[in-house]
């Protein structure tokens, strides 16, 4: 089948109305795509619904559910393109052993899986061990949200009393069918071989499982009523088993474990024992001859023929008992470093590569290690960015580590970083023109472009294009000042020295340009008449509006041009303590919209 954009690496799995594949995208890397082929066993319309279904589900976004990329129909057929899990299926798992912690965890995985689909609208009606995969870090994953159960009806094995009858499906469908891959995992077998869809036989458990017996007789209930209602009640309920009871300590493993194996482990283990204490990398010296004679001293025949050819499963059995490193453990780890050593490597590959580590050796501290370096090196190189102004190259290291570390608070406190520089650019951007050619002689172009720039700084700070600008705002209305004093006109001297200060207290010329205002004959009468007014708008309540006409602007005014005046200094912190308790009073009354006003004006 040929899908645009994409190459069909090779198929690894067939069934009666459907193909998949694992294929490569340039963008997306690594794909699986099931296709149902135009010349096959499906008809055109449950090729459109298996389609649709396929698109409904690309808006579920879950850690456990394999997320859809596309789907699409054309000359060859329907396909969808879906996150390709490199952890195996149900199958391959249990082959090799699960923990029944495991799959205590994976059926709660599954669970809330399942939640987040229904809450969306999607209901699976296929939950079964062929749709349950898992990732690199061994979590359980659901696949085929919808789109297998438009090629086909359920099979009913794994489908609910009322979908076999024909009545209407809900979610409760779905729990029941997950409590079928419950019961299968912990039996080996299907309740409806023992007559658990009559009603009438509760589906028998070993005793070894009976901590389960209720959570098995809710999943598997005849009525929808009498189930689970939620993947969030079956959760709870399996917590609840595990605070309160024994569960056994033990793996379910479909593989038969052979003698030999068992026998391998267990005299080596003797051998060890017999050495004395000494060093794990002694122990396993000892190991590298104790097995090979242990083997060939005791098990005879095909037994330990098999065991002879097949080292890896021996392997397994000493990990087991912690004698070795896990084989497939010293293989992630391999390939781990292999990927730390590449020069293009992404963030997302080297920490699959090492959570894939931790999943199988949970206390490896060098793997941990690894990722916290990784993670402190991606945000260290988004810092940089940051720092050089390079917001395209932050916001795309913060979006590997956000894909990654969604819960890290540096990486959240980050992102707000970057949109403070985004915000920050915008404003520059449209500060600029405001200050352009002879645009900056116009006073309230020029208070604007001053409070954005001041803006810009409270988000960014130390920007230099905003330092240069309000350097330049303050040395034009200085020298504005200074002409103005020298002219007589003491009034507009005074209000362009208060916006110069307002740019920047300390410009360059601030001094001289106080010193020819200070030799105005008739400065200190006009201080004293602005004082006076300040003083009258004060009492008034005009503290800080109207703008233009209130005592804050006043008393500024009088400190621009004489920074150590007592009565301004003492009137505008009275201004300040006066605004502040109106500004507490009218959050304390609740009033949100007039205090963030006040608190704008304020600012």
């Amino acid at each position: 089948m040929l899908i645009p954009g994409y190459r069909l690496r090779r198929e690894i799995a067939r069934g009666d109305r459907a193909t998949v594949y694992v294929a490569h995208h340039a963008l997306r890397g690594t794909v699986a795509i099931k296709a149902v082929a135009a010349s096959g066993a499906v008809d055109a319309p449950a090729r459109r619904r298996f389609v649709d279904a396929a698109n409904r589900a690309q808006a579920l976004d879950h850690p456990n559910i394999a997320r859809v990329y596309e789907a699409g129909d054309n000359d060859d057929g329907a396909y969808v393109v879906m996150e390709y899990l490199r952890g195996g299926d149900l199958a391959r798992n249990l082959d090799e052993g699960l923990h029944i912690r495991n799959i205590v965890k994976a059926i709660e995985q599954l669970a809330l899986a399942l939640d987040h689909a229904h809450r969306k609208g999607v209901l699976h009606l296929r939950v079964a061990p062929g749709n349950v995969l898992f990732n690199a870090q061994g979590a359980a994953m659901l696949t085929d949200c919808g789109s297998s159960a438009a090629l086909a009806p359920a099979a009913p094995a794994y489908a609910s009393p009322e979908q076999i009858a024909g009545g209407q499906a809900d979610e409760r469908s779905d729990i029941y069918s997950l409590g079928v891959v419950f019961y299968r995992l912990l039996t080996g077998r299907l309740p409806v071989e023992e007559g658990a869809n009559t009603g009438r036989d509760e589906p028998p458990l070993a005793l070894q499982w009976m901590p389960f017996r209720e959570i098995v007789r809710r999943f598997l209930a005849e009525t929808p009523a009498d189930r689970f209602q939620s993947g969030e009640e079956v959760v709870h309920a399996l917590d609840a088993v595990r605070a309160r009871s024994h569960v056994p300590d033990v793996a379910i493993k479909t593989r038969a474990v052979s003698v030999a194996e068992v026998d391998a482990a267990a005299l080596a283990a003797d051998a060890v024992r017999r050495q004395g204490s000494g060093s794990r990398h002694r122990q396993r010296r000892v190991l590298a001859w104790a097995v090979p004679a242990a083997l060939a001293a005791v098990v005879a025949g095909p037994v330990a023929w098999q065991a002879h050819r097949n080292p890896v499963a021996i392997e397994r059995a000493l990990a087991a008992v912690g004698l070795v490193e896990h084989p497939d453990m010293v293989l992630a780890w391999q390939n781990a470093e292999l990927v730390r050593r590449d020069p293009d490597h992404r963030l997302a590959a080297l920490v699959e590569a090492y959570r894939a580590v931790l999943a199988l050796a949970p206390e490896h501290a060098p793997a941990a290690a690894a990722l916290a370096e990784a993670a402190m090196r991606w945000k260290a190189m988004a810092r940089a960015a940051l720092a050089d102004g390079d917001v395209n190259g932050a916001a795309m290291r913060l979006n590997e580590l956000g894909s990654v570390f969604p819960d890290d608070a540096d990486t959240a406190a980050l992102f707000d970083a970057l949109n403070d520089h985004r915000q920050a650019q915008r404003l520059l951007a449209d500060t600029a023109a405001l200050v352009a050619g002879d645009r900056r002689q116009h006073a309230p172009s020029a208070d604007l472009a001053i409070a954005n720039y001041r803006e810009v700084l409270r988000l960014v700070p130390g920007n230099a294009e905003a330092l240069a600008a309000l350097d330049a705002i303050a040395a034009h209305y200085g020298a504005v000042a200074a002409n103005a004093a020298r002219a007589g006109d003491l009034p507009a001297a005074m209000e362009s020295m208060e916006r110069a200060t307002a740019a920047n207290p300390a410009f360059a010329d601030a001094a001289a340009v106080r010193t020819t205002l200070s030799e105005a004959e008739a400065l200190q009468a006009q201080i004293n008449t602005l004082l006076r007014e300040a003083a009258d708008l004060r009492e008034r309540g005009a503290l800080i509006d109207p703008p233009g006409d209130n005592a804050a602007e006043r008393y500024r005014r009088v400190l621009a041009t004489k920074p150590d005046d007592a009565v301004a200094v003492q009137g505008l912190a009275e201004v300040v303590t006066r605004v502040r308790a109106d500004f507490t009073a009218t959050l304390a009354d609740g009033e949100l919209e007039a205090a963030r006003a006040l608190l704008a004006r304020a600012a």
